[in-house]
């Protein structure tokens, strides 16, 4: 008779300078395929200029974000296995039929968690506008668009890569995982903007890189704070 295990998933802490570690190893990685990573990351960044053009452009690019940004992932982790990759594995994830429902709620999630934020930063465009601009607005806003970040950061990759289907444990996952490491996040933030002044001071010309190495980067600490354990002390069950 096979025996039984549960599946937990572990979040782990990590010091705050790991967030260091993430972006040396990114580096060693974009250098495996520069060009390939490029293409992907400007690609996704053509169609989110695209969709400011219509809101059902917008609303289509949400849909579509899960299985391009897998696909991307997907990329990242062959290029740790040392393969190949190329351009079309962006598509990839399309047609894996497994992911479809899953990818659809999470952009549906994702939408409707977007509406309080369009409502308050429409609210401070308008008091920006008058010079009347309200704290309290201001730190709803900072407070929504950090709930919104933290419960959808790690949702492709929770969903993707730990299969789970579960709409609420995954969201929860993402937000336990940053909240625990929010050290390590905010220095790789800071980092990001250190960084995202280098770009400037280039006229731009840095970040056809620096964007790049910064999305694997991100992806690394997804690898940092999971891990999955197995426990034969109960049945299979995947808990968050």
């Amino acid at each position: 008779m096979d025996q039984k295990v549960q599946v937990k998933l572990i979040i782990r802490r990590v010091p705050m300078q790991a967030a260091m570690s993430w972006l040396s190893k990114a580096w060693e990685l974009f250098r495996l395929a520069p060009s390939t990573m490029i293409a992907m990351v400007a690609f996704m960044t053509v169609l989110g200029l695209v969709a400011q053009f219509h809101p059902v452009l917008g609303v289509l690019l949400v849909l579509v974000n899960p299985f391009l940004t897998a696909g991307f992932y997907k990329s990242i982790v062959l290029l740790q296995q040392q393969k190949e990759v190329n351009f079309q594995l962006i598509f990839s994830v399309f047609s894996e039929a497994r992911y479809r429902r899953t990818f659809i709620r999470l952009a549906g999630a994702n939408l409707l968690a977007n509406i309080p934020l369009i409502l308050l930063m429409e609210q401070l465009m308008e008091q920006t506008q008058a010079k009347a601009v309200e704290p309290l607005t201001a730190l709803f806003f900072v407070a929504a668009l950090s709930l919104v970040f933290m419960l959808f950061a790690y949702a492709v990759a929770i969903a993707y890569f730990l299969n789970e289907q579960r709409l609420q444990a995954i969201l929860t996952a993402s937000l336990t995982a940053c909240w625990r490491n929010v050290g390590a996040l905010t220095l790789f933030g800071m980092m990001a903007v250190a960084l995202g002044l280098l770009g400037i001071v280039t006229f731009g010309f840095a970040f056809i890189v620096i964007v790049p190495v910064l999305q694997i980067a991100f992806f690394l600490s997804f690898s940092a704070f999971f891990a999955l354990q197995l426990d034969d002390s109960a049945p299979a069950v995947l808990e968050v």
